[in-house]
């Protein structure tokens, strides 16, 4: 399918919008909050509460924030890794998905504000996400959520710390999450390369390219060997036993085969994984939703299958 017409206009307002390629982290850091604003100023959808909390994580405390739909006893709770490389984004910029995700699953959503890299480098954000989740279910019913029933949710990189979270879950026989949705997940960190990649990271219009994944893998990982950690690449562990999965791709996803991959490798290794691919989007299409449409259809369909998988009462 063609490049949808709504992701061909925005791609072009955001190369005519672009930083230069000399700026600082901090300054490349402020662009992206920018360009969030108008999205979240557009879908900021109302929830019962919303309340900004501290999180314990080693070497001291980060921030979380907390959206319940409605007040009740008993509801989902659903930890939110935002994306970003590794290096951009907080619970600013994803407001509005964690808004929508509230209310659209019915659930209390937990939005996590681990440390970013190059400050705080691999293995911090995935230490960050695991310790998130054990406050999250130890508090649960502070927030009317039941800690039986807590589905792990991300975005690009946020995508990669709820899988490898996912992964640290079943290991530690705890077994907290009962469901993970992964959104064009950055699974593979090794830089072996797939078709995807070749076709779409090389594209000279790309929204993801070839050079910004290295550079957000050089920013994130301490050494080049960490590529090969479970922890940074959760397609290289073994994934059995493993919480059913929703995998949403996008068709001119550089991510995509990489998405698809672990959703086979999931299945193969007896987890259960679904994968939907939409056709005619850009990585990252999903926090767009405001203005593209099937931003907003995939982000329902990531609540409407928590809500199924946990059987909101």
């Amino acid at each position: 399918m063609p490049l949808d017409p709504q992701i061909r206009h925005l791609l072009k307002a955001l190369r005519e919008a672009a930083t230069p390629a000399q700026a600082s982290v901090q300054e490349l850091r402020k662009a992206v909050e920018e360009q969030h604003k108008p999205l979240v100023a557009a879908a900021r959808e109302p929830v019962a509460e919303t309340r900004d909390v501290q999180v314990p994580a080693q070497g001291g405390s980060i921030r979380a924030r907390v959206y319940v739909p409605r007040k009740a006893q008993g509801l989902p709770l659903v930890l939110y890794y935002h994306g970003g490389g590794f290096v951009f984004g907080n619970v600013e910029t994803h407001d509005h998905i964690c808004r929508r995700l509230a209310r659209q699953a019915d659930a209390v959503v937990v939005s996590v504000d681990y440390r970013l890299a190059p400050e705080h480098k691999f293995p911090t954000a995935v230490l960050d996400a695991y310790a998130a989740l054990r406050w999250a279910a130890e508090n649960a019913h502070e927030f009317g959520a039941d800690p039986g029933k807590i589905a792990v949710a991300g975005d690009s990189a946020g995508g990669n710390l709820a899988a490898v979270v996912s992964i640290l879950d079943r290991d530690s026989g705890e077994r907290l999450v009962k469901k993970q949705v992964l959104i064009y997940p950055v699974v593979n960190m090794t830089g072996v390369p797939t078709k995807s990649v070749v076709e779409y990271g090389a594209a000279e219009d790309a929204f993801l390219s070839l050079d910004m994944m290295a550079w957000f893998g050089k920013q994130y990982l301490a050494r080049p060997e960490d590529a090969f950690d479970v922890r940074a690449s959760p397609i290289l562990a073994d994934l059995a036993g493993l919480p059913p999965a929703l995998v949403i791709a996008a068709e001119y996803d550089p991510l995509r085969d990489e998405d698809e991959l672990y959703a086979f490798k999931m299945r193969a290794a007896g987890s259960r994984a679904t994968v939907a691919v939409f056709s005619g989007m850009v990585h990252g299409f999903v926090s767009l939703y405001p203005l593209v449409d099937a931003g907003r259809e995939a982000l329902d369909l990531a609540a409407a299958s928590i809500r199924s998988s946990l059987q909101t009462s």
